[in-house]
């Protein structure tokens, strides 16, 4: 045979072996069936469930839509295609149509197996920028609350490369965030630190600093009532050898001050009657009868123990003054002097005589007019010696101080107690015997005597009421010094009752300071003192830590007490920390001196003298010492000191010129510390932006990004920008560079597929598991090239899921997935409706699903376990709407609770014994019951729609156009919703949909709109929660359901977690040749029972995860 017929043939036979084995299948064999038994509705612009099979001409046409044709197998296996009026195919014919639909598709998987789809570079998504900065800076600022809501693509997530794009508008937007993110950066001492607010005024410096030294102050708040019954306890301590540190830390309480108030208590002193007194009562408390209760003989102790605080420690003085014309540096010596003296005895505490003001007279009731009494009592104080008093020249006025003129005593509406008495009530005029003292003697006419114990009572009626309302009783009284030289006096007024004999307020204390009584009371006092000091620190209710001078900003620190008597080293260090935060952060010193410069410009008019024309309070060079000591000479000169030449010495150096000297000494000496902590602080910041750089953009910085980092700090500073502001332009810069804002993986060149670098093979971890940037040790496994290897990899992703950071891909992955992660944002109930229905509620049921599935997860439990879990979290809220066993669980728990009560909504226990509450998984969450309902009512529609389509899987065309509305809400229906929709599934069209899942949503009409447990429906009729499900049978609640879908349909509800999940983890649309990794996670899962780590696991091993197709790379063209 000639060769060139040998050529041809040849050419032929492999002509016909080719087109042989490309054989169409589609035209072979689809194609007939769907021309025969679909194509009548499913053709054409009029297509139902808009599926036009007349689009489809050929097998590639099938690989390019093969999620519709998997649709379609579904529906030809299930026998919904062809509905039943329609003309039937053989079982033999929809198998053979099925086959040819499948052999193309698994055909193509395999051929392109592994293939990593397309990676597009792409910015973070909202909640991933959001949990970013939050790792960046410790704090929940969301800086995305004004950016438009992400698209979701590829499986119906928002974190795929082809929904995020950028725009210039949302460009400009994250130039906004990163100015906000850089607004919330503080420069400290020891570097950049980040408020929970924006930090731009001084007043926002002081907040910020101020409230933390407040904080520290309140957790470390000495109550003193504890330390005495620590004390007590220890004295009957039944194990001997316990020591008062570790007694006093079992107790959360300073050993340090537990040792000192023992130490008082083992050897009181008893040398005076109070002493006496004080030894008795402590002596008199029984041993504990158990760890909880204080007998009442402890009561009283510790009632005696305040009163003599009150009346026996260091008067407390006013300490912010309002008045304009008070001199700051006088005002700052009061002040240190008030401070050194808190655990000092002041003899000023003792006086003899002293004016008794009553609360003011009140206006009768109009209803029930009556008659009151305004009370009067003296009892013995600290002394057993007799003691009388006298009270003279008593008045009814509308000042609390007697008048000191005729105009007062007629502008104050003054009345004399005698004149009151000889008109209204002469018989208690007689009884007080006024001139008369108490031995007989005369005494003057407008005085009378008492002697000690006397109870006064003053009635009032409502006619005099009404003569003397908003009068006060003003009383001088004093004590009889020549009757009772030796007395101690206790004098309280109350009205309607005398007052209480456990009384510690409101009570005065009569002792002559010269007697032996109050020299000897001295004596034993001062230990007294010493161990119960008047406080121990302070905080001014309205001004804080203010200094406390007229429109003069600066701090005053009085704390003594508590750092030499309660604070152990670190806490003193921790403290001394926070102050010179504060003083730091707000240049208090600086700020101080500039407004004292206006203070005394403006208010005093110190500097109303052409010497100070030179001084500015704006002036920048105020702060240089050239400038600081010219001032400090001229002030001298200008209040009378007399200065050694042109020094800063004094002729004569007085307590004025001390006080001036040692405030401008102060002024230089915090000067001088802020200049040295900045600079230190200035360098330690510039290094810590670059560190967050290097976490930002989630690598090493290259020298040249180092320099240029360094570069735009220095060209800051030199536009006059100070330290703090300078590194915040370095910080938005490294917010607003792609390598933060963007994930864009590297990309070979060549046609085949390439491993991902380390970096990003970090990230797309990162994002996947935690939605947001790798840690430190996965960032340093990375730099280490370790996550090349599968083995690190996986030791990595395991490490990763036991963090509590695992919550956002609970929250994001199932919150997109089942359709609740908008809910707060998108809430469905009218709350009108539902009282009680509010934001804390709505938080508490958004909270919960993403703190079962974070425990799920950080546990490795089954995935199966969104589906039948048994156990829940919930807080009181939460605990309080769902009720029954599970209100009772959480009640018990926190009974027995020992962490901090101050926020019950944020402390979470976990429950169980759902199935028994009718609850159980996922579908009995109240977020999932709440978000699927229908403003006033229950809708079964969604809940089933959601059940069937969303967690099983199953796809239904969309509803047609004109659906009826049922009624808004179950009261203006005359019928049950359950009635309703059987009327509405009537219709055969409506019932092909329809009958697949509204009997799964009416097995949860046990709960209603807002997830409670109930019986009834809103207008009162009986709900009735039996379910008639798919394929026959029925179910009666929700647990009833979740068994029907585990036993019947749970392979549904692994295939959609699967498709889902794969699609989460690769930020992509499920692709044709993925299909063999979901069989091998579905296997997987299966053999691992079901734990989410099988799930994990297999995708991060895959090739789709961990590597990159190359630039050239063409599909089919391995």
């Amino acid at each position: 045979m000639p060769r060139h017929t040998l050529f041809f043939l040849s050419v032929i036979l492999a002509a016909n072996c080719v087109q042989s084995s490309k054989a169409d299948e589609y035209l072979e064999t689809i194609h007939p069936y769907m021309q025969q038994y679909c194509m009548e509705c499913h053709a054409g612009r009029e297509a139902k469930g808009e599926l036009d099979l007349a689009r489809f001409s050929a097998d590639t046409d099938v690989i390019a839509s093969f999620r519709r044709w998997k649709h379609i197998i579904e529906f030809i296996r299930a026998g919904e295609m062809p509905p039943e009026e329609s003309k039937q195919p053989t079982i033999t014919e929809s198998n053979q149509v099925v086959a040819a639909i499948e052999s193309i598709l698994i055909e193509e998987a395999k051929k392109q197996s592994g293939d990593p789809g397309v990676i597009f570079p792409r910015r973070l998504s909202n909640s991933e920028y959001n949990r970013a900065i939050f790792d960046l800076t410790g704090v929940n600022i969301e800086p995305t609350k004004e950016f438009p809501a992400d698209p979701a693509g590829g499986e119906g997530f928002d974190n795929t490369g082809e929904a995020l794009r950028m725009s210039p508008n949302l460009l400009k937007k994250y130039l906004a965030a990163a100015q906000l993110v850089a607004d919330h950066m503080v420069l400290k001492p020891n570097g950049v630190n980040f408020a929970p607010f924006p930090v731009r005024s001084y007043n926002e410096r002081k907040k910020l600093t101020e409230q933390a030294v407040i904080d520290f102050y309140e957790g470390h708040a000495v109550e003193v009532d504890d330390y005495l019954e620590a004390a007590w306890r220890f004295r009957h301590r039944q194990d001997d050898g316990a020591s008062i540190e570790n007694f006093a830390r079992e107790r959360r309480l300073s050993p340090k001050y537990l040792s000192l108030i023992i130490s008082y208590l083992s050897n009181p002193d008893g040398g005076t009657h109070w002493g006496r007194e004080l030894g008795r009562l402590w002596d008199a408390i029984p041993a504990p009868a158990n760890d909880t209760t204080r007998p009442d003989e402890f009561q009283r102790f510790a009632e005696f123990i305040t009163l003599s605080q009150q009346l026996l420690g260091a008067p407390e003085p006013q300490l912010i003054k309002a008045n304009a014309g008070n001199w700051p540096i006088a005002h700052l010596d009061f002040r240190d002097k008030v401070a050194r003296s808190r655990d000092k005895f002041d003899a000023s505490v003792f006086q003899q005589e002293t004016l008794i003001t009553s609360s003011p007279v009140p206006r009768p009731d109009p209803k029930t007019p009556a008659t009151r009494s305004l009370y009067i009592t003296f009892k013995p104080g600290f002394s057993d010696a007799p003691a009388s008093g006298v009270i003279q020249g008593a008045v009814f006025s509308q000042s609390d101080r007697l008048p000191r003129n005729d105009e007062e005593r007629t502008n104050q509406k003054v009345v004399s107690f005698q004149t009151f008495l000889r008109q209204s009530a002469p018989d208690l005029l007689a009884k007080l015997k006024f001139g008369i003292g108490v031995n007989g003697e005369v005494i003057d006419a407008d005085a009378f005597s008492v002697t000690v114990p006397a109870t006064i009572e003053i009635p009032l009626s409502p006619e005099q009421q009404n003569e003397l309302q908003g009068r006060r009783l003003l009383l001088p009284c004093r004590l009889d010094s020549a009757g009772s030289p030796e007395g101690s006096v206790f004098v309280q007024t109350n009205w309607d009752a005398p007052p209480r004999e456990d009384a510690t307020t409101g009570i005065t204390h009569l002792i002559a300071p010269q007697s032996e009584t109050a020299k000897q009371l001295q004596v034993s006092v001062e230990k007294f003192c010493n161990t119960f000091p008047n406080r121990f620190f302070y905080v001014n209710d309205s001004r804080g830590l203010a200094a406390g001078f007229h429109l003069v900003e600066g701090f005053f620190r009085d704390d003594r007490p508590l750092v030499e008597k309660v604070l152990t080293d670190s806490e003193l260090a921790e403290l001394d920390q926070l102050w010179q935060e504060l003083d730091f952060v707000t240049e208090s010193t600086e700020t101080m001196l500039r407004g004292f410069v206006w203070f005394e410009r403006s208010e005093r008019e110190v500097l109303h003298d052409e010497r100070f024309d030179f001084l500015r309070s704006e002036d920048p060079k105020l702060v240089e010492e050239e400038l600081l000591g010219k001032f400090e000479r001229l002030y001298m000169d200008r209040l009378g000191i007399k200065r050694v030449g042109n020094t800063l010495e004094a002729e004569n150096p007085d307590d004025k010129y001390l006080m001036v000297h040692q405030f401008f000494q102060n002024i230089r000496s915090g000067l001088v510390t802020q200049k040295q902590l900045l600079t230190r602080a200035e360098e330690v910041g510039l290094r810590e932006v670059e560190s967050l750089a290097r976490r930002a953009w989630r690598r090493g910085l290259q020298q040249e990004e180092q320099a240029s980092l360094e570069g735009l700090y220095h060209v800051l500073r030199s536009e006059g920008q100070n330290p703090e502001g300078a590194l915040r332009g370095v910080l938005t810069a490294v917010l607003m560079s792609p390598h933060f804002c963007y994930y864009i993986p590297e990309v070979h060149d060549g046609t085949a597929t390439y491993p991902l670098s380390d970096k990003d093979l970090a990230s797309r971890l990162s994002l996947f598991l935690w939605s947001s940037l790798p840690d430190e040790d996965l960032l340093l496994a990375a730099q280490q090239k370790q996550l090349q290897s599968e083995q690190q990899l996986i030791s990595q992703t395991r490490r990763m899921l036991k963090s509590p950071k695992v919550n956002a891909f609970a929250e994001e992955f199932l919150g997109q997935w089942l359709r609740y992660r908008d809910y707060l944002a998108k809430d469905p109930i009218n709350a009108d409706a539902f009282p009680g229905y509010d934001d804390a509620l709505r938080e508490a049921l958004a909270a919960e699903p993403v703190r079962l599935v974070t425990y799920l997860v950080n546990h490795d439990l089954p995935i199966t376990e969104l589906l039948s879990s048994d156990v829940t979290f919930v807080n009181r809220r939460l605990a309080a709407h769902y009720g029954g066993e599970i209100q009772r669980q959480y009640d018990t728990q926190w009974a027995a609770f020992a962490g901090d009560r101050s926020q019950p909504d944020d402390v979470w226990f976990q429950v169980n014994g759902l199935r028994n509450e009718g609850r159980g998984g996922l579908l009995g969450m109240g977020i999932i019951l709440t978000k699927n309902s229908a403003g006033e009512r229950t809708s079964p529609v969604k809940r089933g729609f959601w059940a069937v389509h969303h967690l099983l899987g199953q796809h239904f065309p969309p509803p047609p156009a004109n659906v009826p509305e049922l009624p808004k809400s179950e009261k203006e229906a005359t019928q049950t919703i359950r009635q309703l929709l059987a009327l509405h599934v009537a219709d055969s069209k409506c019932a092909m949909c329809h009958k697949h899942f509204d009997g799964l949503g009416l097995a949860m009409e046990g709960f209603d709109a807002i997830g409670r447990k109930r019986v009834t429906d809103s207008a009162g009729r009986p709900v009735d929660s039996t379910a008639e499900l798919p394929g026959g049978g029925t179910a009666q609640g929700i647990p009833e359901l979740i068994d029907y879908i585990q036993k019947q349909r749970q392979d549904e509800f692994v295939k959609t977690f699967c498709r889902k999940f794969l699609g989460y983890a690769l930020g992509r649309s499920v692709i044709l040749s993925d299909e063999p990794l979901l069989e091998e996670m579905e296997t997987s899962l299966k053999e691992n029972g079901y734990r989410f780590s099988a799930a994990f696991e297999t995708v991060v091993r895959s090739p789709q995860f961990r590597q990159h197709r190359g630039r050239d790379f063409v599909v089919g063209g391995n």
